[in-house]
């Protein structure tokens, strides 16, 4: 699936015709099922319910930048179906929403004439292929989009009075925590399995370009679990410290990523599922605005590699922001007491 900005492949006058083929795709395949599915309610009628109309807009814009992505994000929210009430669907279906997200703001990107979107672009037929590649004629980019499934950890913080954000305190006085009064454990296993799927997915085109490579973690409001995960200096993954080693003992490296970005908007896409107010954002889709609290940019290799186009247009901010730092849920933490 590929596109070049300056060649529309979807004329204006066509843009409503195909937002209309976009909500007549979701309402027959979501809303219409017949097996059951999460989403059902958000396209049972016309004018769809708020987030069904939000979805809908997206993938409106991806259709427009790159034809046959739109229908496609339709087709795997479809998919999940059949199983009442299931929620690892549920998580499913929200790590879809959050690539949706992500996909459609930098496809909407104000990028030079020439540059070329591929979406699930490979090396080879049976090459791993990361969500999305983009090509300038100054150079190329590489995303990969990953969302954990955070429902259980969410029950968990709701609780516990107490919570580890990653693996700094020693074991016993681990054990002392959870014995006082239950303990909420770091959600750190889904980010390295991220950074260790991303690493491999970037290897094959670092091996025959100098594409530039960036994960992206879609999270809620608690940005410090990822921060901390990532960055903490007794354990980060990113840090010489980081708990992960290889058979000498030495941090195991992700030399074929170059950035992480962590998005925090989970949390709106929750709201939206269950047709609560999302305050914040204007709809579940909603990238944020300037006034918005940021996301977070945390470089690897040179942080230059990743222009202030990217930067900016994901609205991330380097972790270690003196302002940013001000602020408790932007720094790597120990221990959080819940009152």
């Amino acid at each position: 699936m590929n596109h070049e900005v300056g060649r529309s492949p979807l004329p204006e006058k066509l843009d409503q015709e195909t937002w209309v083929s976009l909500l007549k795709e979701a309402t027959l395949s979501i809303g219409g099922a017949m097996a059951w599915h999460w989403f059902s309610y958000h396209f049972s009628m016309l004018p769809p319910h708020p987030l069904g109309r939000s979805i809908v807009d997206a993938c409106a814009d991806c259709e427009k930048k790159l034809p046959g992505l739109g229908f496609q994000f339709i087709k795997d929210i479809a998919a999940i179906c059949g199983k009442e009430k299931h929620e690892p669907h549920y998580d499913q279906i929200l790590q879809k929403l959050a690539e949706l997200l992500v996909l459609r703001k930098l496809l909407t990107l104000d990028w030079p004439a020439g540059t070329t979107f591929q979406h699930e672009p490979a090396v080879s037929a049976a090459g791993k292929r990361p969500e999305l590649r983009i090509v300038t004629p100054d150079r190329g980019f590489l995303f990969e989009v990953k969302t954990p499934s955070l429902l259980e950890h969410i029950r968990a913080r709701r609780t516990n009075s107490f919570q580890v954000a990653g693996r700094a305190l020693p074991m016993a006085q681990v054990a002392k925590l959870k014995g006082d009064g239950g303990l909420t454990l770091p959600r750190d296993n889904p980010v390295k399995d991220f950074l260790l799927d991303a690493d491999k997915k970037f290897a094959q085109f670092k091996a025959v370009q100098t594409d530039t490579s960036v994960l992206v973690i879609v999270w809620d409001d608690f940005i410090y679990e990822p921060i901390t995960v990532l960055k903490h200096e007794q354990c980060g993954l990113l840090t010489a410290n980081s708990y992960l080693k290889d058979s000498t003992g030495a941090a195991i490296q992700f030399a074929h990523v170059d950035a992480v970005v962590v998005v925090r908007h989970l949390t709106y896409l929750y709201r939206a599922a269950g047709d609560q107010p999302l305050r914040e954002r204007a709809h579940a889709l909603d990238f944020g605005d300037e006034y918005a609290l940021p996301n977070v940019f945390i470089p690897i290799s040179d942080a230059g590699l990743v222009p202030d186009r990217i930067r900016q247009g994901l609205r991330a901010v380097s972790w270690d922001d003196p302002m940013l730092q001000r602020a408790a849920d932007y720094r790597p933490k120990d221990i959080v007491i819940w009152a």
